[in-house]
């Protein structure tokens, strides 16, 4: 898988809740790279003279002429563009990546899972799959805190009355007394408001621990392992290095410098540990940001923008490599 590196300018920017906003990018002259929908791009800025990167799913259509971005107000890029990323400022941009899509996995009648900003692919996957069968019958239930916090929430109601094969729910922690599903997802509740849960497809996304918790309810209910399609930004925080534990050592070429690294510790957790600054996006094996050659024994649990090439000389992923051993390391 490739991506390309490019600038767009911003075109428009709206607010979306009470902390997540909106961008949308078209390009200065030509026209926007091919784009399947469910996949991400970075976006690259300057925060106090340090150049910094963060991945972002596309909740845009592939139909859209402009790529669009909703971003949470957490974290230091995002926290950042939320606060000077203005209409008519140019930005740049790699991608787009990612095989989280409808298209790379297909199934006629898919039940699309968020929590939060995990709406985001599940919004541009549910968008070009209508574009492209209008009569598809999909379900979609949504986790969010309150209705404060539903992104895209009337856009939803729109798309679900313009098509009858559409239906979805929210479930929300804080709601009206009103609203039918109220608290978190439940085994109960996927079974009512997915009934043919087992003849689905279901495609997953959101927070982390509401993943594992909705993973864990599916096997309970017995879906199939294949029928199961994830995406999740971000990986564990990684355990501090202790006095007298076992680890090995990173050396880094270019300064000589000696890092230590716990065994199941990332490369990208260790430098950073250990006050080493390395670009990093998508933090989950997925956008190529943080790119690095080895030397010594390492266990990748991604190689998703890497070619066999790249595997022979050594070339990594640090959000998603471990060591093995001791190595040296160059980036």
């Amino acid at each position: 898988m490739t991506s390309t590196s490019f600038t767009l300018r911003c075109i428009g920017r709206r607010a979306d809740t009470h902390d997540v906003a909106s961008w949308q990018f078209a390009p200065l002259a030509g026209d926007l790279p091919p784009v399947l929908a469910g996949q991400c791009i970075t976006l690259h800025t300057m925060i106090d003279g340090q150049p910094q990167c963060r991945a972002y799913t596309l909740s845009s259509s592939p139909q859209d002429a402009y790529w669009q971005v909703t971003i949470k107000d957490v974290g230091l890029v995002s926290h950042h563009l939320h606060q000077s990323l203005q209409v008519g400022d140019e930005i740049r941009v790699d991608g787009p990546f990612g095989d989280f899509n409808l298209s790379a996995l297909p199934c006629e009648r898919p039940l699309l899972l968020s929590a939060g900003s995990g709406i985001t692919p599940m919004w541009a996957m549910l968008r070009d799959e209508l574009a492209k069968r209008p009569d598809a019958d999909i379900r979609f239930i949504h986790s969010a805190r309150s209705p404060e916090d539903v992104i895209f929430a009337d856009d939803l109601v729109a798309l679900a009355e313009a098509h009858t094969g559409v239906r979805s729910a929210l479930v929300l922690e804080q709601a009206p007394a009103a609203h039918p599903w109220v608290g978190r997802l439940s085994p109960d509740m996927l079974r009512e408001l997915a009934p043919d849960l087992l003849s689905r497809h279901v495609y997953l996304c959101g927070p982390t621990p509401y993943m594992a918790a909705v993973s864990a309810m599916l096997a309970e209910l017995r879906l199939p392992a294949e029928q199961l399609h994830q995406e999740s930004f971000g990986l564990p925080a990684a355990a501090p290095v202790a006095a007298g534990s076992d680890h090995f050592w990173l050396t880094l070429k270019k300064s000589g410098k000696k890092v230590k690294i716990l065994p199941g510790q990332t490369l990208l957790a260790a430098l950073e540990g250990a006050g080493e600054t390395m670009m990093a996006a998508c933090r989950a094996g997925v956008c190529g940001a943080c790119r690095c050659t080895t030397t010594g024994e390492i266990e990748r649990q991604s190689v998703m923008t890497l070619s066999p090439q790249d595997l022979e000389n050594g070339v990594a992923l640090a959000c998603s490599c471990t060591a093995k051993g001791d190595l040296s390391l160059d980036y």
